[in-house]
């Protein structure tokens, strides 16, 4: 009997190694890029994350009226992201990033079962958009993301009575306390000799 002989369909494998070399070339690149953007991201995250409570934290604190606290919010945002000399903003005006202007509001309609007039109310804050153009690559093999990704990060500080809310409340509280007592008004005393004091809590 005569043995069969079995051929390699391909006489010359010289250049398997070189092929395999550069598809895992190719996969480590791929690869060290994905880990690159996201490393990156997630830094911009956390610039942007501080640059948010900086505004929210200067939003919070006692001022003379509402719109003056926000105005501080606002101010504290564009002075560490928007100037060119600003070193937390370089991530942001490279093209690979960006941030919307800050949005700071009583957010508590966003969250179930939350209400601004309770007092255990706590979604006042400030809020800004982080878009990452960056995730938006195409890289062989791996593919690409079809989608823009981004992110909302949010702080939640609450915010002080101003003085012009402490000084309603406190007329507020005088004409009541007044008006329990029947001639109260037309007594002896003087309320407009007294200066009202009131502490950070009114």
């Amino acid at each position: 009997m005569k043995k069969l002989q079995t051929r390699s369909p391909l006489k010359n494998q010289k250049g398997f190694l070189t092929l395999d070399f550069i598809f895992a070339t190719i996969l480590m690149f791929s690869f060290s890029a994905i880990l690159f953007v996201f490393a990156i991201s997630f830094t911009a995250m956390e610039i942007a994350q501080y640059a948010v409570f900086a505004s929210s934290r200067a939003y919070f604190s006692a001022n003379k009226d509402p719109e003056a606290q926000e105005q501080a919010g606002k101010d504290k945002f564009k002075e560490l992201v928007r100037p060119p000399e600003a070193p937390l903003g370089t991530l942001f005006r490279n093209g690979w990033f960006t941030i919307s202007d800050v949005q700071i509001d009583d957010f508590n309609e966003d969250f179930a079962g939350s209400n601004s007039d309770n007092d255990s109310a706590t979604f006042i804050g400030a809020r800004a958009r982080v878009q990452a153009k960056i995730l938006n690559i195409k890289l062989p093999i791996v593919g690409s993301v079809s989608e823009e990704l981004g992110a909302s990060p949010a702080s939640y500080l609450m915010r002080e009575p101003t003085a012009s809310e402490c000084t309603a409340f406190t007329k507020q509280r005088m004409a009541r306390v007044q008006s329990l007592r029947p001639g109260f008004a037309d007594s002896h005393v003087d309320s407009g000799a007294y200066a009202v004091i009131m502490d950070d809590g009114c």
